[in-house]
């Protein structure tokens, strides 16, 4: 959980038979939901995919006025690209300025987290099947969404199992 007066805003990115989406979930100190959303983003790659959903989250954060976001991702290239003050020729040089931007006015950090870590918008981002939404309140987000932000809520750690 952030700091008091402080929100959190993780982001995911899902692409499943060439169909690219992304999802991300803000929540305050307390662990309560300000905002979840799922969009679709059509044919692209995860990478640029990762960065449009935390342009989303960011837009929403800045329409809304609020300040003092920490932003977790669990794309470590993505944190890497986005820190990086080369831009070049690269295919997302335009959301990367537009995130840079956004991160200057509305946030304090944004970092790199486990996938472990970010459950809720790895659902969102999976959703799959619904049209673009914005989710204002728990009861409007699926079971599973809702499921997985009490666990959070309740610090219950998430594990993944790995069999070799």
């Amino acid at each position: 959980m952030p700091p008091p007066r402080q929100y959190k805003l993780n982001t995911d990115a899902s692409v499943v038979n060439g169909k690219a989406s992304g999802g991300g979930v803000l929540r305050d100190s307390h662990g309560r939901l300000i905002f979840a959303f799922y969009k679709e983003f059509g044919d692209k790659g995860v990478l640029h995919v990762e960065a449009l959903a935390v342009l989303e989250g960011l837009l929403m954060c800045a329409t809304k006025g609020l300040r003092g976001i920490l932003v977790e991702v669990d794309s470590a290239v993505l944190v890497s690209l986005v820190k990086s003050s080369v831009l070049g020729g690269w295919l997302y040089c335009s959301v990367l300025r537009w995130i840079r931007r956004l991160l200057d006015q509305v946030a304090m950090s944004f970092r790199h987290i486990f996938r472990e870590a970010n459950g809720v918008a790895d659902r969102l981002a999976a959703l799959q099947g619904c049209p673009s939404k914005v989710f204002d309140s728990p009861q409007l987000l699926p079971r599973e969404v809702r499921g997985c932000i009490a666990m959070d809520a309740a610090q219950v750690p998430s594990f993944r199992l790995v069999l070799e």
